[in-house]
């Protein structure tokens, strides 16, 4: 990849569009967790693992992410099934190119 982050960071980058999943920004659903009826993700290499993030085009992104990106952002932790856990965040960079469409983001 070309762009730059610092040695030693965990770095998280994405493109945001109105098809733009959960899993994408969060990580698959575990499937082994799954056989054993518990709904967690695989988060390792993702956005809750991230301590730098840049989201492109965040305006354009569904409602599932956004909620999740709120507490995220505001309190820095991940709903990973019944556990809450500590997300290592310290900087996020969000950019668009245009105002949010929606009402409820204006």
């Amino acid at each position: 990849t070309d762009s730059y982050h610092p040695p030693n960071t965990s770095y998280f980058e994405r493109l945001l569009t109105r098809f733009s999943t959960p899993e994408e920004l969060f990580g698959p659903l575990s499937l082994k967790a799954l056989e054993q009826d518990r709904f967690e993700r695989n988060v390792e290499g993702y956005l809750p693992t991230a301590k730098v993030a840049f989201l492109d085009e965040v305006f354009k992104a569904n409602s599932a992410i956004l909620n999740t990106l709120l507490g995220l952002l505001n309190e820095r932790v991940f709903d990973q099934g019944p556990t809450r856990i500590n997300v290592p965040l310290s900087t996020v960079v969000g950019a668009s190119n245009e105002l949010p469409e929606s009402e409820e983001l204006a």
